[in-house]
C-alpha cells in the first residue's frame, strides 16, 4: 500500500511539474503572439498558436484564412521585424535555460523553426532504377531491394524511407515511400498497399485517406498537395518531398525529390548529411567506400576505359555494406503491412544477381539513350542515370521537378473575419473491384503468364468419339471469382445424358481429372448405370483460383 502511495504521489509531482513548466512557456511565449497578433489578428493569432503547439509536439489549430501555408510558410511572409523579435527571444531564452532547461526544449524546436526564412534548402533525389543525387550532389546507383531510410533528422521529426522492389533479376524501382511529418505516419504506395487500394494509395496513420484536388492538412501542421499523380509533402518545418508515381510495363514506380534546411537540422541516410562536403556521403560505420577515387565521377555520362571493373566493385560495396546501413528494421520501419508480413518481406540482401553499368552498353546504344534524355530536359548532372535507365529498361526521362514555393510574391489581403479552412468531410470508400490479374503483383508464377498480363492455356484434348473437349485444369488467376466451365458446355454437345451420382464439392486443392479410358478396352463397371461412350467431364464449379 505504501509503494501504492509513493507511486500516486511522484505521479502528481511530475503533473504539477508539467503545468507548471507549461505555464512559464506561455507567459514566457506571449510577447511573440502580441506581435504576430498585431502583424494580422487572423493569420499570426494563428501562426502563434501554431508556433506555440509546434514547440510542444502537439497538434496545431484549424485554419482560420483562406491560404493552405503550412506554418513554416506563414512565417516566411510575416514581417521581418516580427522574424527578428521571435529569434532574438528564443536566443535570450536559450541563453537562460543554459543554467535552468525547464522549457529548454520547447525554445529549441521554436527556434529551429523561427530560422527558416534564412536557410537556404539542399535537395537530394532518389529516382528511376534507382539512381540518387545525394544533397551534396554526389550521384550514385543503388541497384538492391529492402526498404531504407532516404533521409533522416536528428531531431525525430523528419524522416523518408523508401521500399526498393524487384522488377527484374538486375533492377529495382522505389515502389512505396513512407514519412515521418513532424509525428504524422505518411505513407504513398504505388504497388503493394496493405489494404489493395490502388485507386487511393495514400495512408495517414494507417488508415486509407481519399485526396481530392484540394491540399490536405495534416494534423501537427504538414500538408499534402496532390497533382495528378504527384504529390508534394510539406514539413511545418519547412522540409518538402515531391512522389511522382509512374510506370514501367505493369509496374508502378516512385521518384522521389528532397528539399532539406540544414541550418535548422542535421540529416543522415542514402541522400547524404547534408554537410556541404561529397566526399563522405558513402561512408558507413568503420569503413569507407572502396575505390572512391576511380568513381569520383560516377556523376559524368562520358565513359572512361579501364573505370567500368571498378564501378561494379563499387556497386557491389553500396549494395551490400552501405545499403545494410540504412535498412529500416521491423522496430524503426513506418510502412503499413498486412497481416503476416513485415519488412523482412521485402527484403533480399543477394539483390542483384548482376551488376549493370552504363560501360557495358555499346556506343551506339549509349548514344541513342542520350539523345532520347536530351530530348526530355534532363541535366547533365543526371544524365548518366537516365542513360541507364533509358538503354536497359526503357524508362522515360524524367527530369528533376520544379517545386514552387507558394509564399513567393504573395501579398496576404486584409481579412474581416475568420474563415474556416479545413479537410471535407472524410466519404465511405467504395469495395474494391479486383481485376482478374492486379498489376504490379507477383502473385502468378511466371510460367504461367504471356506476354503481361495472359494466362498461357493449355492445349484442348478431344475424346475419338464426341471431339467433345476435354478440358484441362483452370488456369490459376489472381482473383478470388469462381471459374466458369470451358465451353462447349453439355448443352452444346448433346450427348446422352447418363445417370450418375451427385458430385461431392472439391477442395480448393489442384486436382488432376480423370483421362477418359481407350474405346477398344472395356471399362470396368461402375456401381451405377453408366452408358456405353465415355461421358464428357466438366469442371466443378466449385474450383477456384488461387489468388
Amino acid at each position: 500500500m505504501n509503494h501504492l502511495y509513493s507511486s500516486l504521489f511522484i505521479l502528481f509531482s511530475l503533473t504539477s511539474l508539467t503545468a507548471v513548466s507549461q505555464d512559464r512557456f506561455s507567459q514566457d511565449f506571449e510577447p511573440i503572439r502580441k506581435d504576430l497578433t498585431s502583424w494580422d489578428p487572423i493569420r499570426g493569432a494563428w501562426l502563434a498558436s501554431s508556433l506555440e503547439a509546434m514547440s510542444r509536439n502537439q497538434p496545431i489549430p484549424d485554419r482560420t484564412f483562406p491560404e493552405d501555408f503550412t506554418p513554416a510558410e506563414m512565417l516566411k511572409i510575416a514581417p521581418a521585424a516580427s522574424r527578428e523579435n521571435i529569434n532574438m527571444i528564443v536566443r535570450n531564452k536559450r541563453q537562460t535555460n543554459e543554467r535552468d532547461t525547464t522549457n529548454a526544449r520547447e525554445w529549441d524546436r521554436l527556434g529551429r523553426v523561427a530560422s527558416v526564412p534564412g536557410c537556404k534548402p539542399l535537395t537530394g533525389r532518389s529516382y528511376g532504377d534507382p539512381h540518387l543525387v545525394s544533397f551534396d550532389n554526389a550521384s550514385y546507383s543503388f541497384q538492391t531491394v529492402g526498404e531504407f531510410v532516404l533521409a533522416s533528422s536528428t531531431s525525430g521529426n523528419f524522416e523518408i524511407q523508401t521500399r526498393q522492389k524487384a522488377q527484374s533479376e538486375s533492377f529495382s524501382l522505389n515502389t512505396a515511400v513512407a514519412m515521418n511529418v513532424a509525428g504524422d505516419r505518411v505513407c504513398i504506395y504505388a504497388e503493394d498497399h496493405p489494404m489493395d487500394r490502388t485507386d487511393h494509395p495514400v495512408q495517414l496513420n494507417g488508415t486509407t485517406i481519399q485526396l481530392t484536388n484540394s491540399t490536405y492538412y495534416l494534423p501537427h501542421g504538414g500538408t499534402i498537395r496532390p497533382s495528378g499523380n504527384s504529390y508534394l509533402v510539406s514539413w511545418p518545418t519547412g522540409e518538402t518531398a515531391n512522389i511522382e508515381v509512374r510506370r514501367s510495363g505493369v509496374m508502378r514506380f516512385i521518384n522521389v525529390t528532397v528539399s532539406v534546411l540544414p541550418c535548422i537540422n542535421n540529416y543522415n541516410g542514402l541522400l547524404g548529411n547534408a554537410n556541404g562536403r561529397e566526399s563522405d556521403d558513402f561512408d558507413t560505420r568503420g569503413a569507407r567506400m572502396p575505390a572512391m577515387m576511380a568513381f569520383s565521377t560516377f556523376g559524368n555520362d562520358q565513359f572512361q576505359a579501364g573505370s567500368n571493373e571498378a564501378e561494379k566493385e563499387y556497386l557491389a560495396f553500396l549494395a551490400r555494406d552501405f545499403a545494410r546501413q540504412w535498412r529500416v528494421t521491423q522496430v524503426s520501419s513506418l510502412f503499413d503491412y498486412p497481416f503476416g508480413r513485415n519488412t523482412l518481406s521485402f527484403t533480399d540482401e543477394r539483390y542483384p544477381r548482376v551488376h549493370h553499368t552504363v560501360g557495358d552498353l555499346t556506343p551506339d546504344q549509349r548514344e541513342s539513350a542520350r539523345r532520347q534524355c536530351e530530348q526530355g530536359g534532363v541535366s547533365a548532372a543526371e544524365m548518366r542515370g537516365c542513360i541507364f535507365d533509358q538503354a536497359y529498361i526503357s524508362l522515360p526521362p524524367s527530369p528533376r521537378p520544379v517545386v514552387k514555393d507558394p509564399t513567393v510574391d504573395f501579398k496576404p489581403a486584409r481579412l474581416e473575419r475568420e474563415i474556416r479552412n479545413v479537410n471535407p468531410e472524410p466519404q465511405p470508400l467504395k469495395p474494391i473491384d479486383k481485376p482478374t490479374v492486379q498489376e504490379g503483383k507477383n502473385t502468378i508464377h511466371p510460367d504461367l503468364l504471356n506476354g503481361e498480363n495472359e494466362v498461357k492455356p493449355k492445349a484442348p484434348k478431344t475424346s475419338p468419339e464426341t471431339k467433345e473437349v476435354k478440358p484441362t485444369t483452370p488456369p490459376v488467376t489472381n482473383s478470388k471469382e469462381e471459374i466458369e466451365p470451358t465451353k462447349p458446355t453439355v448443352e452444346e454437345s448433346k450427348p446422352v445424358k447418363p445417370v450418375v451420382q451427385e458430385p461431392k464439392p472439391v477442395t480448393p486443392k489442384p486436382v488432376e481429372l480423370p483421362k477418359p479410358s481407350k474405346p477398344s478396352t472395356p471399362a470396368p463397371k461402375p456401381a451405377s448405370p453408366k452408358p456405353a461412350s465415355p461421358k464428357p467431364v466438366t469442371p466443378s464449379p466449385s474450383i477456384k483460383g488461387r489468388g
